[in-house]
């Protein structure tokens, strides 16, 4: 990894969705930039490349619950949550395991 990279790195954290990772990872884009020595600019591209990983690893467990999502854990109703599934106040389809509303 090279301070030529920095471009490329760039490209590929504009691809990601916003998030925590994302954030951290464009802070040390930032720095990478304005790194005053070319080992300064590649330790802040390695700390890019950890980010931007984590935060691509992220992008893509949302993409497949959005593709999947019966895999997704459904929180039904609870005395404080009424609109949820099984809720009183809910107005939704039924889901499975969730109890019916008792009215």
């Amino acid at each position: 990894m090279t301070c030529a990279d920095i471009p490329k790195a760039q490209s590929f954290v504009d691809k990601l969705r916003p998030g925590p990772n994302t954030r951290e990872a464009q802070r040390h884009l930032d720095a990478a930039k304005s790194a005053t020595s070319d080992q300064q600019c590649i330790a802040e591209l390695h700390r890019v490349d950890y980010y931007a990983r984590r935060s691509s690893a992220a992008d893509k467990r949302m993409a497949s619950a959005e593709r999947h999502p019966h895999h997704r854990a459904v929180l039904c109703a609870d005395p404080m949550h009424q609109n949820r599934p099984g809720g009183t106040d809910y107005h939704g389809p039924a889901v499975a395991g969730c109890p019916t509303p008792k009215i």
